[in-house]
């Protein structure tokens, strides 16, 4: 059955047992293409999960709580590409017919991400409309993170603003978390061997944001441009 990339983000689907990790490769850490400045989180507002069962429990549409942590070789250095008077954007791709979701993807490998908006065209420029109706501050824009049937291993899930300091935060109805660490194995929602996180990413302000995805074999950065819906 096909379902479009909104009908997961109201659906609540049960998975079944968690499936064993894949052997985890060898990777060579990468490094930053410039130091950031290290925020200091607002008192009260989303924070940074240490382990699986805070990240879980925070967002329990995405996995559930279970001990264990990701791999320490998955926190590996933030890196984008250097901005300039342009925000150096991720192009993105419609999804081929055939998947369990529709949409317009962003990135590359074996994770990618979904923007979910009504303007395709912005969507495939790498741009993110924002409703204009913040929540403790922050701006939602609606996404949904999806795994290729090849990957069953761990994923974290960071972002930054590039074109001056800010955050970014990852919530259903608010922006609980300033990071989402994803266990191994079969997760919540999965339709033909696709896993699937919904839920929205949150910002300040419109501008240049960057988003990393690391998993054991992989890192992959995606620069998307934040602004208000017309």
């Amino acid at each position: 059955m096909v379902l479009t990339a909104a009908a997961f983000l109201v659906s609540a689907c049960g998975g079944g047992d968690e499936e064993p990790a894949r052997p985890k490769a060898s990777v060579t850490p990468h490094k930053a293409a410039s130091p950031r400045p290290v925020l200091t989180p607002t008192p009260g507002g989303p924070t940074t999960p240490a382990n699986y069962r805070e990240s879980c429990s925070l967002q329990p549409q995405i996995c559930r709580a279970r001990p264990g942590a990701v791999p320490v070789q998955l926190r590996r250095p933030l890196h984008f590409p250097s901005t300039g008077q342009k925000c150096p954007v991720t192009g993105g791709r419609r999804l081929p017919d055939g998947l369990p979701f529709g949409g317009v993807a962003v990135g590359s490998g074996p994770v990618r991400g979904v923007l979910l908006q009504h303007d395709a065209k912005a969507a495939v420029a790498g741009t993110l409309q924002l409703e204009v109706q913040p929540r403790q501050g922050w701006y939602g824009g609606k996404t949904l993170w999806f795994s290729a049937p090849s990957y069953t291993g761990p994923v974290l899930l960071r972002g930054t603003r590039l074109d001056q300091p800010g955050e970014v935060a990852f919530g259903a109805g608010r922006p609980h978390a300033l990071a989402v660490q994803i266990p191994p194995g079969r997760g919540v929602n999965v339709v033909d061997g696709y896993r699937a996180w919904t839920g929205l990413t949150w910002f300040r302000e419109p501008g240049c944001y960057g988003i990393q995805v690391d998993g054991t074999t992989f890192s992959t950065s995606i620069v998307i441009q934040v602004q208000f819906r017309p």
